[in-house]
């Protein structure tokens, strides 16, 4: 009978669109694998690949106690009935709670999964610094418990965790970021189009994403560099506190001659057949941003804030621009040094497919960091036995 792997992640798009090629390794490395998840919406894409979803009253976003004393203790339910070898928790919140379960229940064997840091742990205002205060001693003793792995992105997080005392750093794992199928989103000619230059910003529509100094740097190109236009491809994530509305975003559209919002869900290499250049004005908190991995894959330039995660995806005066974040000068004139030399895009686009190969940010590739990972843990399971 195969070991069983417990994924926990409160949204099922999100383990669908970023962690299958994890899964695909856990299966080769020999586990049963089920998804215990708050959301069904990508059920029969995830079922058809043999991995079970068990339902879970754990939310995205948000801090009602009520419905958090509720997950919990639906989790605490679920891993003693399942009895998996593994769990591998995704996002802070199934961290918490995830790992607060295991603990409970006695599982062998867990991953902590950071996707990035996010507000949490980069942001400096008294909300963050309270929450930080709050989570850091709690997440520090569950995360220090024997057999417990700690998996982040890049090796600024590494550093991170390990200062905040969060996770010794021998425990640290490093993978970097969710892969990119590298024979899908595979080179492309930049588009022949010569009178305008779309830039794309990819990804949620949240705050910490950079959106106000987006919108700002795109208020002055209107007249500093008016062949460039600004595609928005995503979301607003009403499970976050910083999210805009989708009222917001419609207004930006509104204001502007230079915005369109083109709600993109589906498949981004339509996109980056007709788009010059990725815009990624983060101001912190990421893993490596799936949205860069594929613009580059697909030979685009980038233009990014100097944060972690975004700077192992761009190498400056080779693949684009890192600017400091939250510098909105800064990023117009990155941008605007686009629009006056297009030669420079022709340079990027040649130079970051090589990047994304160079770095190992292939799906392929994070399949078998993760299979390695994967077959570690079994093997210390099957002859270890349960941790206590």
């Amino acid at each position: 009978m195969k070991p069983l792997l417990l994924y926990l992640v409160p949204n099922d798009a999100y383990f669908y669109s970023h962690r299958m090629p994890m899964a695909r390794a856990a299966q080769m490395a020999g586990f049963d694998v089920a998804l215990v998840t708050g959301s069904s919406t990508c059920r029969a894409r995830i079922e058809e690949v043999g991995i079970r979803l068990i339902p879970c009253r754990i939310g995205q976003g948000g801090l009602n106690p009520l419905r958090e004393i509720r997950a919990l203790f639906d989790l605490i339910r679920i891993y003693r009935r399942e009895s998996p070898a593994l769990v591998h928790h995704i996002t802070v919140k199934a961290i918490l709670w995830g790992a607060l379960a295991a603990w409970l229940c006695r599982v062998p064997r867990s991953i902590n999964a950071f996707a990035g840091l996010g507000y949490i742990f980069t942001a400096d205002d008294f909300r963050a610094r309270c929450l930080r205060g709050i989570l850091r001693p709690v997440l520090g003793f569950l995360l220090h418990r024997p057999g417990s792995i700690t998996l982040v992105q890049n090796p600024d997080d590494r550093t991170r965790l390990s200062t905040l005392k969060i996770s010794p750093l021998e425990n640290i794992a490093l993978i970097p970021g969710s892969g990119v199928d590298t024979n899908h989103f595979a080179p492309l000619p930049l588009p022949e189009k010569t009178d305008e230059i779309v830039c794309v910003f990819a990804g949620r529509m949240i705050g910490i994403k950079g959106l106000t100094i987006l919108r700002t740097a795109f208020e002055q190109l209107q007249t500093r560099a008016p062949t460039l236009r600004l595609w928005l491809c995503g979301a607003p994530d009403l499970n976050n506190p910083g999210s805009w509305t989708a009222q917001d975003i419609q207004d930006w559209q509104a204001a502007t001659s230079n915005v369109v919002w083109k709600r993109h869900q589906g498949d981004m290499r339509e996109i980056w057949t007709q788009a010059h250049l990725a815009v990624q004005p983060s101001l912190g908190g990421e893993g490596i941003p799936k949205s860069l991995l594929e613009a580059a894959a697909c030979g685009r330039g980038i233009v990014a804030s100097d944060v972690p995660g975004c700077r192992e995806v761009v190498e400056p005066k080779r693949n684009g621009i890192l600017v400091p974040p939250g510098d909105v000068l800064a990023l117009v004139e990155a941008l605007e040094s686009v629009a006056r030399d297009p030669e420079l895009l022709r340079r990027w686009s040649a130079a970051s497919p090589s990047i994304v190969l160079e770095k190992d940010f292939s799906a392929q590739a994070v399949t078998r960091a993760a299979r390695t990972l994967y077959e570690g843990l079994i093997s210390g399971y099957e002859s270890c036995g349960p941790l206590s």
